[in-house]
């Protein structure tokens, strides 16, 4: 039957709102992947932020007959995230409660908050979630519970499995079940008592044939999310807590999750960790079973292709290069909650692995700093592999599991088969207290020979996995359709016939999430394969992984880097295979989410294991898209740069001035007529600041030390908005501070005309820019008496912006940042009040590229009894002077910022006038200077 998904999205929209549903073409292209090798688009996309919302989706999938796959993150390794028919995606502000139990055994989440979130409401408390993915500070509760996701620690003693108390639950049918209620376990009994029926004798019948049930315990010994979880049909006989277990792990193909209870389990206070190195993989497999136990929480093996993959990469212990091929590592780890306890683990560790020849003697470090080098080894693989894999090629992570007697003969077999198959590049490392190995390829899919042989190659490895060793195809990444076609394969007809009767009770018109986890296509796993066209060096590198959302400021407005990528990728694809008319409309549509809206703070480069950088490729893809009239403009906005800033400032004074006296509405009309005229025109904003002004200086006094002050653009542009309490513009209060600390302070004559260059950078002109970073640079050295005085700027994006272009220009002047010189130069110097009982602090894009976030904390607490910190507020989005052409950006970067400060406090602080702006217009309260604080406390 053919779907009218013209009807659906009609009916969606009439019922979770206009915004929330699309079918805009280059929208479900962006969401058409997830950290998987697989892209399939959807028909329509769904944004989610209330459990009514996805109620009705799921009606009207009903109606229609439409499938449903359920998404929060994405970045799940297998392709169950991605979806035909209708994509629901959590939204970003929903189904995101956080509640922690008085003894805090317990945790509840909304599926939608990330898992390392949860973990930092809980480290206080010495507590934390069973589950630990690699992908713990991006991946939502959702993903987490729906895969069984685990990690180097918990194993499958702490997995979502074993730690889950009850969850919040909505069925295909529509009905609701809370298995933590009575209340609602009760209603579910009246309304569904057959599904219940059904799932009780399921169990009692794989109770009753012991060979399935031993099968069954058997297969979960080690760790396995290939399939269902079988293991609860022989754990449990109560219908709910088995409705509670086979949820876990279902991969959203039995029902949505809403919320989730865990019972939290203890975080060690102390660890220790040792690299213990083998001469060969056979020894360092054979060093793991006699270390399995309480000693040890987790045992990371490498083997040689992993070690020479990081060998003499940033960071990575040198002595890797001296060590002999075929060597092996196992990275042990041994945690307590006291001193002793934790020495005498680590003495055990070493007394149980004498007997085993080392490359050099096992010694455990508690150091941060040391053991850290160490795990940055282990996770710095993946990245290393994936940043460096040839361009045009995929990234595939694998994850089998074996029981440990055959760890060391699986590798041997896995190697064999890399390059029996031509994948000498593969690595194999994982977490073997579990008996887990990933490994990684980085194949091609340029051609059918190229997917016949990634499909001969999985064919060899369930071979060696399932009929060899009776292992776990998936160990801890969720079955997807990756490994599907195998599932029955690795448990045998009748274990796949309970997983077939499962979805049958939950999901009988098999709407949710068809063909993953059971598929009778044998081939899915090698179709629907995501093509890697080469683009840019700036993103050639994505493995569209999705770690970059989290922070990126227009995730909720339309795009994130992960999302660009994909539609610059098709684009390049359609180009390349000569549909130019087809490319050509599609980069026309995608401008506005892929070029206009792209902050370009750069914070997805931090978040990325592999150090793309989209806000730096959105600048260049900017630059094809200047006119020659823009042109123009730019090239006179540069050469007279000082008038043109005068001239600005001058406007904001009349503009304030036109405001007190016509109200908002008018001026609102009058800059709305102004954009009809130029697009330079920005729009109205009734927190818009007044002018700002240069500094008055003092007379130089004898002896005193001189330091050269840069008044950035922003600042002296810009001065106080109608919320600020104070009158002055930064430049004069930065002046008055240094004085006051003993400073003689000079400024360029022509300030003015003086600029870092970033807003020609911002719209892609690098020639004005590099020109006018050139000229600063140059001004502002000529005054430093041959580099002895540092000159100071006081806004952070543009230090950073005159820092980080050609080092040649800056390496015989001493430049810092205000927030730096007030830290290093000024607490120490000023006698401080704490007159502030509590202050709101921004830590923007600008201070985390710097690393400054120490220091900003440190000049607050100086000054304030307690510091707020809005959670999730990585960048407000105005991205220089986009937030005043394009304020859709920072109105939807801080949407929630309001509501993230407490009522009693009245003021923030940061160091960039322009996120300043944008701040206090969201926030409600005053946003300035960090400056501005220290002299109000210091007066």
């Amino acid at each position: 039957m053919s779907i009218n998904y013209e009807a659906v999205l009609r009916d969606l929209r009439k019922q979770v709102g206009e915004q929330a549903a699309t079918n805009d073409p280059v929208r479900r292209f962006a969401w058409s992947t997830d950290a998987s090798y697989f892209r399939i688009v959807p028909e329509i996309v769904v944004h989610a932020d209330t459990l009514e919302q996805a109620k009705r989706t799921l009606a009207i999938a009903r109606t229609y007959g439409a499938p449903v796959t359920f998404r929060a993150a994405g970045t799940s390794l297998s392709g169950q995230a991605i979806g035909e028919g209708i994509l629901l995606i959590l939204g970003h502000d929903g189904f995101r409660t956080l509640t922690v139990s008085d003894d805090a055994s317990q945790i509840t989440l909304g599926t939608a908050v990330i898992g390392a979130d949860a973990n930092a409401v809980l480290k206080p408390l010495n507590k934390k979630i069973g589950p630990d993915p690699a992908t713990l500070a991006s991946a939502k509760i959702g993903g987490i519970v729906s895969n069984n996701a685990s990690g180097m620690c918990c194993g499958t003693a702490q997995n979502s499995y074993q730690t889950i108390a009850s969850a919040k639950l909505l069925f295909a049918d529509g009905a609701e079940l809370d298995t933590g209620c009575e209340a609602s376990k009760a209603a579910f009994s009246q309304s569904h008592p057959q599904l219940l029926q059904e799932l009780i004798e399921l169990a009692q019948l794989t109770i009753n044939n012991s060979t399935l049930a031993a099968r069954i315990r058997k297969k979960f010994s080690i760790k396995n999310t290939t399939g269902y979880s079988l293991n609860a049909l022989v754990d449990f006989s109560d219908p709910f807590e088995l409705i509670n277990h086979l949820i876990v792990g279902a991969e959203g193909t039995l029902a949505f999750v809403e919320e989730v209870t865990y019972n939290t389990v203890d975080e060690a206070r102390f660890k220790a960790s040792a690299m213990a190195v083998f001469f060969n993989m056979e020894d360092a497999a054979r060093a793991v079973p006699p270390i399995v136990g309480d000693s040890v929480a987790a045992a990371e093996l490498l083997d040689w292709a992993s070690i020479k993959a990081v060998t003499g990469k940033a960071g990575m212990p040198e002595w890797l290069a001296q060590l002999p091929e075929g060597a092996a590592i196992l990275l042990i780890e041994s945690r307590a909650n006291d001193k002793s306890t934790l020495d005498s683990y680590t003495q055990d560790v070493i007394a149980k692995l004498a007997h085993i020849e080392t490359e050099r003697p096992i010694t455990f470090s508690d150091d941060p700093a040391v053991f850290g080098q160490y795990w940055a080894m282990r996770s710095g693989l993946f990245p290393i592999i994936g940043g460096e894999r040839p361009k045009g090629t995929s990234v595939i992570i694998e994850d089998v599991a074996f029981e440990l007697e055959h760890l060391a003969a699986a590798a041997n077999d896995l190697t064999e088969l890399f390059h029996k198959h031509n994948y000498p590049e593969g690595v194999i490392y994982g977490h073997a207290l579990a008996g887990n190995f990933h490994f990684i390829i980085t194949p091609t899919f340029n051609s059918q020979a190229d997917i016949e042989r990634f499909h001969a190659f999985m064919q060899d490895v369930a071979e060696m996995v399932i009929n060899k060793y009776d292992g776990s195809m998936k160990a801890e990444h969720g079955t997807g359709r990756a490994v599907a076609p195998f599932v029955e394969m690795e448990w045998g007809s009748d274990a796949y016939t309970l997983m077939k009767r499962i979805k049958q009770i939950f999901d009988p018109e098999g709407l949710l999430n068809p063909g993953v986890i059971l598929n009778d296509d044998n081939q899915i796993h090698v179709k629907n394969i995501k093509p890697c066209p080469v683009v840019d060096d700036l993103v050639d590198k994505c493995i569209e992984c999705g770690f970059c959302e989290k922070t990126c400021p227009t995730s909720a407005l339309n795009m994130s880097p992960r999302q660009r990528i994909a539609t610059l990728r098709e684009i390049e694809r359609l180009e390349q295979s000569g549909d130019k008319k087809a490319a050509s409309e599609m980069r026309a549509a995608a401008k506005y989410d892929v070029v206009d809206t792209c902050a370009a703070c750069q914070l997805c480069t931090i978040a990325c294991p592999v150090d793309n950088s989209m806000g730096n490729l959105v600048r260049k893809l900017r630059t094809p898209y200047i006119s020659t009239t823009e042109q123009k403009v730019l090239d006179f906005q540069a050469k007279h740069f000082g008038a043109v800033n005068q001239v600005i400032s001058t406007g904001f004074n009349a503009l304030g001035t036109v405001h007190k006296i016509t109200g908002s509405a008018i001026t609102g009309a009058i800059m709305k007529a102004g954009r009809v005229v130029s697009k330079e025109v920005p729009y109205w904003n009734p927190d818009f600041p007044k002018g700002g002004k240069l500094p008055t200086l003092s007379a130089p006094i004898p002896g005193q030390e001189t330091v050269v002050y840069f008044p950035a653009c922003g600042g002296r542009t810009f001065g106080p908005t109608p919320k600020d309490p104070d009158n002055r513009s930064l430049p004069e209060v930065v002046v008055t501070l240094l004085e006051r600390s003993g400073y003689n302070v000079i400024t360029p004559e022509k300030t003015r005309d003086l600029c870092c260059g970033q807003m020609w950078e911002s719209k892609g002109d690098f020639k004005n820019a590099d020109a006018k970073r050139k000229e600063l640079i140059e001004a502002v050295a000529a005054m430093t008496q041959g580099g002895k005085l540092p000159v100071i700027i006081d806004a952070l994006s543009c230090t950073y912006r005159t820092l980080a272009g050609d080092q040649s220009l800056t390496e015989k002047v001493e430049i810092v940042d205000m927030v730096d010189f007030i830290h290093d130069k000024l607490l120490d110097k000023l006698t401080i009040s704490r007159k502030k009982p509590a202050v709101a602090l921004h830590l923007g894009c600008s201070a985390r590229k710097m690393k400054l976030e120490p220091k900003m904390e440190a000049i607050i607490e100086a000054c304030s009894q307690q510091t707020v910190r809005p959670a999730g507020i990585d960048c407000c989005g105005y991205a220089g002077e986009k937030g005043l052409y394009k304020p859709e950006i920072n109105a939807s970067a801080l949407r929630n910022i309001k509501k993230l400060i407490p009522v009693d406090v009245s003021e923030g602080y940061y160091a960039n006038r322009m996120c300043e702006v944008g701040l206090t217009q969201h926030s409600g309260i005053s946003y300035r200077h960090l400056a501005y604080l220290l002299e109000e406390c210091t007066r």
